[in-house]
């Protein structure tokens, strides 16, 4: 899950990856290193659970600092990370973060 930088740190360079919840989930489930902390059967129990903690999450920043973390205009960047190659996400977030050190 995502942290909060962009709320504790306001000056940095904020960037939000978002995937498509189907994706994540399929990432997660077969993630071996995930196998040692979590036993789903199906990705469909993985999903519900990437689902209920990101929602639980979001809640509990709203209660503790009044900030909705998932509203997109809090960042700088926001990247769909389900298609492409890390590579060519990392080379964009180079470019922008370039670019606002000018700014």
């Amino acid at each position: 899950m995502q942290d909060f930088g962009w709320y504790a740190v306001p000056e940095s360079f904020k960037v939000y990856l978002t995937v498509d919840i189907d994706e994540a989930a399929k990432r997660a489930f077969y993630d071996e290193k995930r196998k040692a902390t979590e036993s789903f059967e199906t990705i469909e129990e993985q999903k519900q659970d990437l689902i209920t903690r990101y929602n639980l999450e979001n809640e509990r920043y709203f209660k503790l600092y009044n900030v909705k973390k998932q509203d997109l205009s809090n960042y700088d960047l926001v990247i769909d990370t389900t298609e492409g190659n890390p590579e060519k996400q990392a080379e964009k977030i180079i470019e922008a973060y370039k670019k606002w050190l000018e700014e």
